[in-house]
């Protein structure tokens, strides 16, 4: 039995954590911890687990695995406490909200030879594991350009305070940019290149409703992605948000609609077929495997974790410097 705990219970990504543990029999929830005592309870009461006053109680547990879904300005800290504690941590994204806050966990993660794996949910969709195949059986040619847009419903008046203060909150594009990053790196295995970041309006808080970056993968005449991301759904959409990724390819087009179920597939041999109602995986289900499995399996998602986040920071800071193009690097 791997026992497990929840540091952190602010963002509803923690649902992803508690599906592994309720879907898992070799999982055992040891309890419940959030700065906020009230949201700790609450979960800890819904999952039949202890509720715990302060991180260092949880953690004096010794579990192998702590999941964290709290305030994205405190997570640095619980990961690193994780860490040195000797867990491995199961962490939504973002996982922290600055460069030195990441530098910080990947300097714990050196330190303690434990690891850190993101709850990166868009390579779980159906559409995600099709456009795999797709690449996989050689139809679409060599991938060239990525485009993809990311909106999503603010729903201002049901979002706590911290989430549209930018001193807890982070930033629009270390928080939503990560997934498409994330599937370009895993299609084009590219261990540097730089990015350019931009962002459209701030609300009064400071909170920005929009932004995008462009990110090349490898040097200059590699596949690079084009992304936009924003707060700007109306509330009345049927979705929460119609999240979209082109991907051209030397001998064809995919067009991932995941906020619609499909994928359209268009290839030199293939007129344009649609797909529907595929298979996907739980939202957490391949980081938890990865932490389980141990060994190079952990090691990976470690890097990933930490390359797909240090991408979107420096997004969120070129942005914040008119746009200048910075480098990235695994």
């Amino acid at each position: 039995m791997t026992g497990i705990v929840i540091a952190g219970v602010a963002h509803s990504h923690v649902d992803y954590a508690l599906a592994e543990i309720g879907a898992r029999d070799e999982l055992h929830l040891l309890g419940v911890h959030d700065t906020d005592a009230e949201s700790a309870a609450r979960v800890a009461d819904t999952a039949g687990a202890p509720a715990f006053d302060s991180l260092d109680d949880l953690l004096a547990l010794k579990p192998s695995i702590v999941a964290c879904a709290g305030v994205y300005s405190e997570r640095a800290d619980i990961v690193t406490a994780a860490l040195d504690a000797g867990a491995d941590v199961l962490c939504d994204k973002p996982l922290c909200i600055s460069l030195e806050e990441l530098d910080r966990i990947d300097s714990a993660m050196q330190r303690t030879g434990r690891h850190v794996a993101l709850m990166l949910e868009k390579r779980t969709y159906p559409e995600t594991i099709a456009l795999s195949d797709a690449l996989r059986d050689g139809s679409l040619g060599r991938p060239v350009a990525f485009a993809s847009w990311a909106p999503h419903k603010l729903l201002r008046d049901q979002r706590a305070a911290w989430f549209l203060d930018p001193a807890s909150y982070g930033g629009i594009l270390s928080d939503l940019l990560v997934h498409d990053i994330d599937i370009a790196l895993q299609i084009t295995g590219a261990e540097h290149g730089t990015v350019r970041g931009w962002l459209g309006p701030a609300i009064d808080t400071g909170f920005h409703l929009q932004g995008g970056a462009t990110v090349v993968f490898g040097d200059e005449t590699g596949p690079r992605l084009s992304a936009e991301v924003d707060w700007l759904t109306p509330a009345g959409s049927a979705i929460h948000g119609d999240y979209r990724m082109r991907v051209v390819g030397t001998a064809g087009t995919a067009e991932l609609y995941w906020g619609r179920g499909e994928i359209e597939l268009t290839t030199t041999e293939q007129p344009r077929q649609t797909h529907r109602d595929g298979v996907g995986r739980r939202p957490a289900e391949d980081a938890l495997d990865a932490l389980l499995a141990g060994g190079e399996a952990a090691v990976l998602a470690g890097r990933e974790a930490l390359l797909v986040s240090r991408i979107a920071l420096l997004a969120e800071q070129s942005a914040r410097s008119g746009g200048i193009e910075l480098d990235w690097r695994a």
